[in-house]
């Protein structure tokens, strides 16, 4: 009998359950859902070449409210405040221990990933946007690379919205790392000159072959704040900034270049076969017409003249009366030619979003542009780096790597490798060349010489190299250019340049410093190129 008893209620309860609920147990079942949940995917570093981690993602977890939210029980855990902050916003961050509490209040909590920049080099690293798309440099130029591919789980989840279990997870692939050329030390010290000098500007240090060591554009910009979202107003500010410190300087920026594009005419000239052009220097040009009329006086930069003036001291001191003879000699269409050699408006590709053309200018673009001929005081104004011609510091750093190579022009880069974490595979990126050019050995020799002495010889202010003072007892050897160009508004002073490379035999390195309204090149992007070249020598010690 006693065994009877127990077997009644089994029978009894089964009874009740398949037959008498039967109806409302399947509405519960068939209740359930089956949500298929996306698992983001952690994105890949950015490192320098020396190791430094420029970006990177620091994990984090969401807690989301749901129907099934037990909101007094979240109080107890998380407090007043951050449980209202649960309600308003739906969403409230939370550490590892809250989480496993929080989910048996019925609060879904999922994995998310914050983007964090240490704050060195944001022109060339970039930013991502609220979405984790890179929207800006290194950040969008590989962007497929570092964002990775998402995983999914799939959730079942009660009628009240309470996640009842995690059924199937397909786990996220990260992205991969990318390592830039950018060396760290040199990079923070070019952007600490830029930042001190409180002038904006930029600095470029390049390897011979195309790695970009440096790349400091001034003013600069916190891609953390871009990273995390910035409010419409904040974003306008920063846009309508009259500084631009979104603006990369060195890729995007167009600027008069002054007499760093002197040594262009220079091979144009030495090409023809000749180099025995010599002017009377006095301090001024007198244009004349075909009647011996004067059309135009033009000015050189140093007022008592430099006296009897070749090719290599024109080099040397940057003599602009000079220049304004050879301009008129060569002609514009043949200095036009010889710009395209050398593609110095062209954009250099660099691995890089946004790069601008430049600017060389011709009689065809001004008809098509002003709708007027092109005057002989238009060719004057170029051969010293005037008038119409606008370049961005990159293309003066190309034209620079040319001559350094004596004729072979690399591809200017900042990416050094990538790693996949995913494969262990790692991808070096190898020297490209952009274009060749075929010299006579006479000239590259004459061009090169003449560009030491810009930086070594002193024999008086007619003859001194205008970097001397900028050099003198240097520990390296350097050969390069200063450039001053004149912006047209008075009581403005000039952008300051320098273009060169180090040593001089077998050179290794080059540079270009530009200055927006800091004076002449020789006061002041020359003294900074000098810096930049000793900290770069120092670290290879």
């Amino acid at each position: 009998m006693l065994l009877i008893v127990p077997f009644v209620i089994l029978i009894s309860r089964a009874f009740v359950l398949q037959v008498v609920e039967y109806k409302s147990h399947r509405n519960y079942v068939e209740s359930l859902r089956i949500q298929v949940k996306s698992l983001e995917a952690p994105r890949g570093r950015i490192l320098s070449r020396d190791g430094v981690v420029l970006a990177w993602d620091e994990e984090t977890l969401i807690a989301h409210a749901t129907l099934a939210t037990d909101f007094d029980e979240v109080e107890k855990i998380v407090g007043v405040e951050r449980k209202i902050e649960l309600v308003l916003k739906g969403r409230l961050t939370v550490t590892q221990a809250e989480a496993i509490k929080l989910q048996r209040a019925g609060v879904y909590v999922e994995k998310k990933y914050i983007r964090k920049y240490n704050g060195m080099a944001p022109h060339v690293v970039g930013y991502v946007d609220t979405s984790r798309n890179g929207v800006a440099g290194v950040e969008k130029q590989y962007d497929t690379f570092l964002k990775g591919k998402p995983g999914y789980e799939l959730v079942s989840v009660s009628p009240s919205g309470r996640v009842l279990g995690r059924l199937l997870t397909s786990s996220p692939l990260p992205g991969g790392d990318v390592i830039l050329t950018i060396d760290s030390k040199l990079q923070q010290y070019a952007e600490t000159l830029l930042r001190d000098s409180k002038t904006k500007g930029v600095i470029l240090v390049q390897s011979v072959d195309g790695e970009i060591l440096a790349l400091a554009s001034h003013p600069s910009f916190d891609p953390n704040v871009l990273a995390s979202g910035v409010e419409p107003r904040q974003w306008d500010r920063l846009v309508n900034d009259p500084d631009a410190p979104l603006l990369n300087r060195a890729t995007s920026a167009l600027y008069a270049v002054g007499s760093v594009i002197k040594p262009l005419y220079a091979i144009a000239y030495l090409e023809t076969g000749e180099d025995d052009l010599t002017i009377d220097c006095h301090g001024y040009y007198e244009y004349r017409t075909s009647s011996g009329k004067i059309a135009g006086v033009y000015k050189d930069w140093y007022a008592p003249g430099h006296g009897t003036t070749d090719l290599r001291k024109a080099l040397r001191v940057s003599c602009n009366v000079f220049f304004y003879e050879l301009a008129l000699r060569l002609g514009i269409n043949e200095m036009k030619a010889w710009a395209d050699k050398f593609k110095i408006s062209s954009i250099t590709n660099i691995d890089l979003p946004g790069e601008v053309e430049g600017l060389f200018p011709d009689p065809a673009w001004k008809q098509r542009r002003y709708g007027e001929i092109w005057y002989p005081g238009d060719t004057i104004l170029c051969g010293i780096g005037q008038g119409f011609i606008t370049l961005t510091p990159l293309q003066i750093l190309n034209f620079f790597n040319t001559i350094a190579n004596r004729g072979t022009c690399y591809t200017p880069h900042v990416l050094l490798e990538t790693f996949d974490p995913n494969t262990r595979l790692r991808r070096k990126t190898q020297p490209a060349i952009s274009y060749t050019i075929d010299l006579k050995p006479r000239s590259w020799n004459f061009l090169v010489n003449a560009l030491i002495e810009v930086v070594s010889y002193k024999n008086g202010p007619a003859d001194e190299g205008t970097a001397y003072q900028a050099f003198k007892n240097a520990s390296f050897q350097a050969a390069g250019k200063t450039g001053t160009a004149e912006m047209g508004k008075a009581g403005e002073k000039p952008h300051s340049w320098f273009a060169g490379f180090s040593p001089v035999n077998k050179p290794q390195v080059v540079v270009t410093v530009l200055l927006e309204n800091a004076g002449t090149g020789s006061e002041a992007a020359a003294p900074m190129a000098r810096k930049i070249l000793e900290r770069y020598w120092e670290l290879r010690e």
